[in-house]
């Protein structure tokens, strides 16, 4: 991976996974999307549902399911001309809560160019989306105990 980042949260896997499934939902509590649209016409979500997402300084970009694992995560990939972008977004049980690990990787012929434009910011906003989900799960966490 190109990127990862990883944190614990005290909140429950099943928590943490409602938050995070919940891909329709993220404008209001991820500050580094904007707006999610299903373009795939669909209501439930797995591998193939295809959501763009519009994110600051990013734009708007397709990103088609790759691998949907209730409770313990999901993988999805955007492309672009020369690019690959794989997302992969990992949830771990521990005995106080669970573990939470994101990442990006680019792929593909302009790989390199993505990580030189966008390796800085990317990270930024990786870190801030582990940082908001850990903050709403235990949010939601705490309003269900």
């Amino acid at each position: 991976m190109d990127i990862t980042e990883r944190g614990t949260t005290t909140a429950p896997p099943e928590v943490v996974w409602s938050v995070l499934a919940d891909i329709d939902r993220w404008p209001g509590w991820l500050p580094t999307v904007t707006a999610v649209e299903r373009t795939d016409g669909t209501t439930e979500t797995g591998v193939g549902s295809v959501f763009a997402v519009t994110q600051p300084r990013l734009g708007r970009a397709e990103w088609r399911v790759t691998r949907w694992e209730p409770g313990r995560g999901f993988t999805w990939v955007s492309r672009r001309p020369g690019v690959q972008t794989t997302a992969t977004h990992d949830l771990r049980p521990r005995d106080t809560g669970t573990e939470v690990e994101l990442g990006i990787d680019w792929t593909g012929p302009g790989g390199w160019l993505a990580r030189l434009v966008f390796g800085r910011m990317t990270r930024s906003y990786v870190a801030s989306e582990l940082a908001a989900l850990v903050r709403t799960a235990e949010e939601r966490a705490g309003s269900t105990s």
